[in-house]
């Protein structure tokens, strides 16, 4: 069992295994640095879609957190300001 965590990786790597064992297991870190790179890239990618899918549904009005220290520590939150106040 290979530390890869995605098939196509894995398949990437039994693709390019040799004989040797050195030689594999600079193959197999290599692999595995891609392949947290791509991961996060795609992590990043999915985000950032949802973010702007989200952004074009909704209005841009941006509020001031409030920031209030309690007995067991902080809250944060929005509080609206009152029109009739």
């Amino acid at each position: 069992m290979t530390k890869l965590k995605i098939s196509h990786f894995q398949e990437l790597y039994k693709s390019l295994k040799t004989p040797f064992p050195p030689i594999n297991f600079l193959i197999l870190g290599v692999l595995i640095g891609l392949e947290n790179r791509w991961i996060n890239l795609k992590a990043e990618q999915t985000v950032d879609m949802a973010i702007d899918k989200y952004m074009a549904e909704h209005d841009e009005t941006v509020y001031k957190a409030v920031v209030e220290e309690t007995e067991d520590g902080f809250t944060i939150g929005y509080y609206p300001e009152k029109e009739d106040e």
